[in-house]
């Protein structure tokens, strides 16, 4: 395939500009989400009430830091791939990565505040030392399953991982003042680690907030199967900054090519989602143990509509909707589509989180505000983060490759 000219220029100072609007909105989106959760917790009493309360803040909360952890692998995973198409917007996951520390305080506080209100967490039954004493299984998971060293998990690998993207965020932004090839070099080493250390805890992560809600119930594949709701949630969350980008008139050197490998890799990851799920589900339907279908049983028998109904939002959707070439080049397409993945994954924590807890479908004040909270300081802190830098990076060594892709 033979290169072509740019139709569009690149403007090597191209910086995003946050409005005073988009300002407003967003801190407005913020306080009124930090008014309502702070309100809720005096409307939401007894130990029914405190589990509603923060059940709803730990589903957003692992939310929205699996879709800043997946702009973070989407990095460093491009990066030790030598990958080059995506370096034009490779901005993007780098200001969603940015998110990060934000959502591992939040998330920590949320781990961590109701023990201490509390004699144990109200999601967590583990924590409750009287159960463990009266329960075989809990007691025999105490080595993994304890505080100390469920914090000391948490601290470490959240910190290494924070850690490395600051570094690759760094390096990025000195490469675009100087032109050396090392600060690229560096930033592959940073990669490299990073995707060991995601490798180990992305595993543990599922363990630890989610699965072990469901403290009897155990399976090999959830890691994965979590990973896989992360990172298509992330590649939907960049495709739609991305297009907003592209709308307001920045990025006018992205073109349909890039967007359609954004398509493909949405279209590809709902599949292996799929996949995931139904061999997770298939196998535990199979073999029929007790102590294996009783999550799913929770789950089925009280959330019929939305366990059902995942699979057409995070399934059947995207596949029909992306499937044609045409399709993952339009960007109101894509946008329909991120969108449908983006609340249909909301959708498949929550159903990881409230069977377990709350026992009964609910959603009312306190998981609106949540979700208006972390939402207004997405939109904060991306856009203070694309404002950082030129939105274009200036000396990527694949900068030209990426100018010049088409698919």
């Amino acid at each position: 395939m033979t290169e072509h000219p740019m139709e569009h220029p690149v403007r090597s100072e191209e910086k995003f500009v946050m409005t005073e609007r988009q300002k407003f909105w967003s801190l407005l989106l913020v306080a009124l989400g930090a008014a309502g959760i702070v309100g809720s917790y005096f409307l939401y009493h007894g130990h029914e009430g405190h589990v509603r309360y923060w059940s709803a803040l730990l589903t957003v909360a692992v939310f929205f830091q699996g879709i800043a952890m997946a702009s973070c692998f989407f990095q460093a995973a491009t990066y030790v791939a030598y990958g080059g198409w995506h370096t034009v917007f490779k901005r993007v996951p780098e200001a969603i990565g940015m998110f990060m520390p934000v959502t591992a305080f939040l998330l920590l506080l949320v781990l961590a505040l109701p023990n201490l209100m509390y004699d144990h967490h109200p999601v967590y039954h583990w924590t409750d030392h009287e159960a463990v004493a009266h329960d075989p299984i809990m007691a025999g998971k105490t080595p993994y399953l304890n505080l100390p060293f469920f914090f000391i998990r948490f601290v470490f690998f959240v910190g290494v991982l924070i850690f490395l993207t600051y570094m690759m965020r760094k390096n990025s932004l000195l490469e675009d003042q100087h032109n050396d090839l090392r600060y690229y070099r560096s930033n592959l080493t940073y990669a490299s680690l990073f995707l060991v250390f995601f490798a180990l805890y992305i595993s543990v992560t599922a363990w630890d907030w989610l699965m072990s809600i469901d403290t009897h119930w155990y399976s090999t594949m959830y890691g994965w199967y979590t990973f896989s709701s992360f990172w298509v949630t992330g590649v939907a969350v960049i495709t739609l900054v991305v297009i907003f980008l592209k709308k307001q008139g920045y990025l006018s050197v992205v073109t349909e090519s890039h967007l359609h490998d954004l398509g493909k890799l949405m279209f590809a990851f709902s599949i292996f989602w799929t996949y995931l799920t139904f061999c997770q589900f298939m196998l535990i339907w199979y073999a029929n143990i007790p102590e294996e279908t009783a999550y799913f049983r929770a789950r089925y028998d009280r959330f019929m509509w939305l366990f059902y109904g995942i699979f057409l939002m995070n399934f059947l959707a995207p596949f029909l909707i992306l499937m044609s070439r045409d399709a993952k080049r339009k960007m109101t397409v894509l946008t329909v589509a991120a969108i449908i993945i983006i609340v249909g994954h909301f959708a498949d924590f929550y159903l990881m989180v409230y069977p377990g807890t709350v026992k009964t479908p609910q959603f009312g004040l306190i998981e609106l505000c949540a979700l208006v909270f972390y939402f207004g300081l997405f939109l904060y802190t991306t856009f203070a983060q694309l404002g950082k830098a030129n939105l274009v990076p200036r000396h990527h060594p694949f900068l030209q490759e990426s100018l010049h892709h088409s698919t």
